[in-house]
């Protein structure tokens, strides 16, 4: 008997299709056809489990799922998820912790590379015909030179700082709940840990009170001519502060795959300024990857389905 129907809410090709497929043998499985309300609600008609990736997944949606027993995260990130309305309708929300995060630390670095090298700029200027770069010299920074600090020290956090440790750049971190000793890396407050950075890489979920973390004072604060790294949410930096930094040259670039407001269809100037370095929330996004997500969310709905246990750690709301 099939295992579902699965609502996947993902607008998705047909060799995405075929691949989540392939990979989820006996499922019965539905594509959202858009990414819509009201081709969500058709997907989540008579649907047992729905899986959810980078759409916003609305209350009014969940309320007409009838059906619905648990929504999965295709990743970590739940703050798309209507957590208390999932919770009064004794819904079950889980996630997979982890398992992307050899993937986005990988990225995290990329981006790195990529502000402190200054590629965008030294790509646009060897493409327009120049093969003289004659400021490169004093702007370009090795990663190995800087001192990187990590604000968050969850799974991505500790992949991007094993990354780190090859080239070998001072490292330091910081985590609200304080110092881990199974961190081999100095610990500092945020306060001090944003003066002392030349990289500031954001590694944190989106919460009431992460929310724009880094603000203007923070900016103002940081090292002149400093970078921010952000591959976590969008909504921890103010955009507007961070815009103004970027111009002013307080910052001296930004490397984000994550926005306030996604996806960005509209302007925004971090998009079209000379110093960023801009992704569309792709840093999970690998074959590699995208296997082992598909495989991990499949296993968890396949154990429900078949009344065995799904971690604890995965569960988000039982």
């Amino acid at each position: 008997m099939a295992i579902g129907p699965v609502a996947i809410l993902e607008p998705a090709s047909a060799e995405m299709r075929a691949r989540i497929a392939y990979l989820c043998d006996g499922f019965d499985l539905r594509f959202v056809a858009s990414d819509t309300d009201a081709d969500m609600r058709d997907a989540l008609k008579g649907a047992t489990y729905a899986v959810t990736r980078g759409l916003r997944f609305p209350a009014s949606v969940l309320e007409q799922a009838d059906h619905l027993k648990l929504v999965h995260q295709w990743g970590t990130g739940v703050d798309g998820i209507p957590l208390e309305a999932a919770k009064a309708r004794g819904i079950m929300v889980a996630r997979s912790p982890g398992m992307n995060a050899p993937t986005v630390a990988e990225s995290t670095l990329a981006l790195m590379l990529a502000t402190l090298r200054r590629l965008p700029q030294v790509h646009a200027a060897f493409r327009a015909g120049s093969w003289n770069q004659p400021d490169l010299w004093r702007e370009a920074r090795d990663l190995g030179a800087c001192r990187v600090g990590l604000v968050g020290m969850g799974a991505i956090g500790r992949e991007v700082f094993a990354r780190l440790k090859g080239f070998g750049c001072d490292i330091a971190y910081t985590k609200p709940s304080g110092p881990d000793t199974s961190v081999p890396a100095p610990w500092m407050s945020f306060d001090e840990l944003i003066g002392w950075a030349d990289v500031i890489s954001l590694h944190l979920p989106l919460t009431a009170t992460s929310r724009k973390v880094i603000d203007g004072n923070v900016l103002a604060a940081m090292k002149p001519g400093s970078v921010v790294i952000n591959t976590s949410r969008g909504g921890l930096i103010d955009e507007t502060a961070l815009i103004a930094a970027l111009r002013s040259g307080q910052l001296s670039a930004a490397g984000l795959d994550v926005f306030e407001s996604e996806p960005v269809t509209g302007p925004n100037a971090l998009l079209d300024l000379p110093n960023t370095v801009t992704l569309p929330h792709v840093a999970g996004r690998t074959l590699d990857n995208f296997d082992r997500m598909v495989r991990h969310w499949s296993g968890n709905i396949r154990a429900h389905a078949e009344g065995r246990e799904i971690d604890p750690a995965c569960i988000v709301v039982g």
